[in-house]
């Protein structure tokens, strides 16, 4: 009988102990977590594709200029890219508020990279007065002057920035969105413009 007893007793001091560790056991709300907004921000990068003429002339002078002489100019076509899109570092997003607002702070879109398809470069077409010739410093400074020109395109043309900035609001939005469903909430984004 002793036995039984005791193993009766063991078996409810088990059950309690069972019963205490599971009362801490009740599910936490979980909390929104946006880290991966970073990412989200660096694919709503929008690439331009352009295509451009690098030009240089340098007009003939010197005492022999009715000869040509030191007359030079020089033709090269080439692609670039140009990627637009927002500084992850300016973006902010808060945690939702009790009626499920989230607010995000934004910049405007901005001119983030050019790049020069090195081998989309022809020949250059040259000419030349007489005894001038081209040097490669020349060219370099022709294509990089034109490079130059490609970035200022890219940042005189509104539509294309308001487009990128669009872009990357719609994949912030969509991002936060989904993290509040994968939560059980429905999260509204307002957003504010950095100036």
């Amino acid at each position: 009988m002793k036995r039984k007893t005791n193993r009766g007793i063991r078996m409810l001091a088990v059950l309690a102990a069972s019963g205490v560790c599971l009362t801490g056991c009740a599910e936490k709300k979980k909390e929104a977590d946006f880290s991966g907004i970073n990412s989200v921000c660096e694919l709503a990068t929008l690439k331009c594709y352009y295509h451009n003429v690098a030009k240089g002339e340098t007009k003939a002078s010197g005492l022999l200029k009715w000869f040509g002489t030191g007359y030079k100019k020089i033709w090269t076509e080439y692609s670039g890219i140009v990627e637009l899109g927002i500084d992850v570092n300016k973006v902010s997003v808060s945690s939702p508020g009790a009626d499920g607002v989230v607010k995000i702070t934004i910049p405007d879109a901005e001119i983030l990279n050019v790049d020069l398809d090195e081998d989309s470069m022809g020949e250059p077409l040259t000419d030349t007065g007489f005894l001038t010739e081209i040097t490669k410093e020349e060219e370099t400074a022709a294509l990089a002057e034109a490079q130059d020109n490609m970035e200022e395109t890219a940042k005189k043309n509104s539509a294309l920035l308001a487009q990128a900035k669009e872009r990357a609001k719609n994949l912030i939005e969509g991002y936060v969105k989904n993290v509040g469903e994968q939560l059980g909430e429905e999260y509204t984004i307002e957003w504010e413009e950095i100036e």
